[in-house]
């Protein structure tokens, strides 16, 4: 479906990156929003269990967008490995696809 509503999550350590990366993907016209939220993560790294405090990113962006996204987000994020995970929204209301859709044309 080509008006479909994808939702990506990538995380940094730095609020400057975080912002700096989200007002890129909307100025570029990539996603319609992009959300900051604080959380905390556990993962394995380099043979070490991590625990960080990250910014996540919730990027809401159309079809379209996916493979462009993903290039921005591998080209200027500062992590050697950074998340990139991505899915389709089951369902949106039409007033809130229709805003994502012309935010971000």
């Amino acid at each position: 479906m080509s008006d479909a509503l994808y939702l990506g999550w990538t995380t940094c350590h730095d609020e400057d990156v975080a912002e700096r990366l989200a007002h890129d993907l909307i100025e570029r016209k990539l996603s319609a929003c992009v959300q900051i939220e604080s959380i905390r993560s556990v993962y394995r790294y380099e043979g070490e269990v991590k625990l960080e405090s990250e910014l996540r990113l919730c990027v809401k962006f159309a079809s379209a967008q996916l493979k462009s996204i993903e290039a921005y987000i591998l080209a200027n994020h500062p992590y050697e490995v950074p998340e990139w995970v991505v899915v389709q929204a089951d369902f949106v209301s039409l007033k809130y696809q229709a805003w994502a859709k012309s935010s971000a044309s």
